[in-house]
């Protein structure tokens, strides 16, 4: 495969009639019944005619198209339509919020834009990309009718196919170009990883991942649920749609996997087809890995990919290697062994611009890092301060600073310690987020912990944020043995405050992000 496109084609010739995606129905129904759906050939035809209206609209040669649809039929047509019109997708997680996706569209700066009626409403009453043509999906499709057949024209190897926006953890968000080798590198990549075949049916809970399902030839399930909230799915539709169509890999984000294994371990509900549930975005507490292998068929497993928008997959790890981990507190999440055709340095940390790699730092040590390899992408859009401390050189190669903290065991596995932008600086040392948190994690009464840093960098005091079990409320016994467990711990010794915090921020993507920018305010703001 040298293009996404690839995929589709291949499917659509050799598999015309099996369903590429099954999409709910209205509001109700239960089982298959519920569901509609779209074979490989239907969305292929679909695809051309609304590529062919694109190309009669002048939506082609490069021209960013921004699309701002739900996962379901049009969603999975345009998306293709687009790139093999040559047009350049803007895509934009609405889960941001509206300032942040105004100020993105204001940053793409799009020629068109396609919407859903809510999206065209929004952009009307909040002036979202002014100056884009509005294009209507139902016209597209009348004018395309009469020009099949279609050639596709797609973006050359060179030049941007398309522009995903990051959810900006810890900044504003930013436009990451990719060009078509980054797209089919990603499907490689994830089909060697993950032995994904083309006979299996996938359960898209993620919508960024949900548009490789046709690339690898899978069939698509995507469960009701609003895909902005995955915390908040009912776990009854999830287990529905994942037996009525016997579906053996799952795409979901650690929060919404929290939620379907609390209901497994409630209701007994069993999902004997599923052998692989992929989830990506933050590391998956160990309690949610059990509970979700609990339900799956024997043999099954949850497996990890690590990266970013800018470059994914890195690295991988499965829950049985994971399950297998000394017990905690560890340094960090162990993420596992670079992904293929995929190198990983850990570097000394850096915070400006590096234009070629150092030497890496021992292993064993925590430091920066840094990819290179084919899924790397090359740089943002309007971007070019953001390029300069992104990339870096690796030996004549394009790499990417993942702006990560980590460090390489002696097995080979890299572990991540939090973000570069959240270690807390102090008069005695560096105090790095992950290491530190897992200390005090291990309390019983603890549902997360986070470590932020108050006053200028050098001079941080270390404040411990907690987010206490539901049903414990926080009192000065648990403050006592908090402080206790970090006395015992060399790098927790000078974590003498800790804040109670009623429910952590999170990103809007994966709802599992801590927003450690949120919780600095916080603590600044009620001292």
């Amino acid at each position: 495969m040298t293009r996404i496109l690839d995929g589709l084609d291949e499917a659509a010739r050799l598999r015309p009639n099996v369903a590429a995606t099954l999409l709910p129905r209205g509001r109700g129904g239960r089982g298959a019944s519920g569901y509609r759906a779209t074979t490989f050939g239907q969305l292929q035809h679909r695809s051309d005619v609304l590529a062919a209206g694109l190309t009669a609209a002048g939506a082609t040669a490069g021209a960013k198209v921004a699309l701002l649809v739900p996962p379901g039929d049009d969603f999975f047509a345009l998306s293709f339509a687009l790139l093999k019109a040559g047009a350049v997708p803007v895509l934009i997680d609405p889960g941001i919020g509206t300032d942040r996706l105004r100020r993105c569209l204001a940053e793409a700066a799009p020629e068109a834009f396609i919407g859903s009626a809510k999206a065209h409403l929004a952009r009307a009453l909040l002036r979202w990309a002014p100056g884009a043509r509005r294009l209507s999906v139902r016209r597209l499709e009348r004018a395309g009718r009469g020009l099949l057949p279609y050639v596709a024209t797609p973006r050359p190897d060179d030049e941007t196919a398309a522009v995903l926006f990051t959810t900006g953890s810890t900044g504003p968000p930013k436009g990451v170009e990719y060009r078509h080798p980054h797209f089919a590198s990603q499907v490689r990549s994830l089909r060697a990883l993950y032995d994904l075949r083309p006979d299996e049916v996938s359960l898209a809970t993620f919508p960024p991942f949900a548009l490789f399902g046709p690339a690898l030839g899978l069939t698509t399930v995507i469960p009701r649920m609003d895909a902005t909230r995955p915390a908040s799915a009912d776990p009854n539709e999830i287990v529905d749609a994942a037996t009525a169509f016997s579906a053996s890999v799952m795409f979901g984000s650690p929060a919404l996997l929290r939620t379907l294994g609390r209901h497994g371990r409630r209701s007994g509900d069993r999902l004997p087809a599923m052998r692989t549930v992929v989830s990506a975005g933050a590391p998956v507490p160990e309690p949610v890995v059990e509970d979700v292998v609990a339900m799956i068929g024997a043999g099954g497993r949850v497996v990890t990919p690590y990266g970013a928008t800018e470059a994914l997959p890195v690295s991988s790890i499965a829950s049985e290697e994971l399950l297998g981990l000394p017990p905690r507190p560890r340094r960090g999440v162990c993420v596992g062994r670079p992904a293929p055709d995929v190198e990983v340095a850990v570097i000394p940390v850096t915070d400006g611009p590096l234009p070629r790699l150092p030497e890496p730092v021992p292993g064993g040590t925590i430091g920066e890092i840094v990819v290179q390899g084919p899924v790397v992408t090359a740089g943002y859009l309007g971007r070019p301060d953001a390029v300069a401390l992104a990339k870096t050189d690796w030996d004549g190669r394009l790499a990417h600073r993942m702006g990560d903290l980590g460090w390489f065991d002696a097995d080979g596995r890299l572990w991540f310690c939090g973000r570069v932008a959240h270690r807390v600086v102090t008069a005695e040392g560096t105090l790095f987020p992950l290491p530190c948190e897992e200390v005090f994690a291990v309390h019983p009464r603890v549902a997360r912990a986070a470590l932020v840093g108050i006053g200028p960098r050098g001079e941080q005091q270390p404040v411990l944020c907690v987010e206490v079990e539901p049903g414990s409320p926080p009192d000065d016994r648990l403050t006592d043995e908090l402080l206790a467990l970090g006395a015992r711990h060399p790098d927790t010794r000078g974590i003498r405050t800790v804040r109670y915090h009623p429910g952590f921020p999170v990103d809007a993507r994966h709802n599992a992000k801590v927003g450690y920018e949120e919780l600095t305010r916080w603590v600044e703001e009620h001292p």
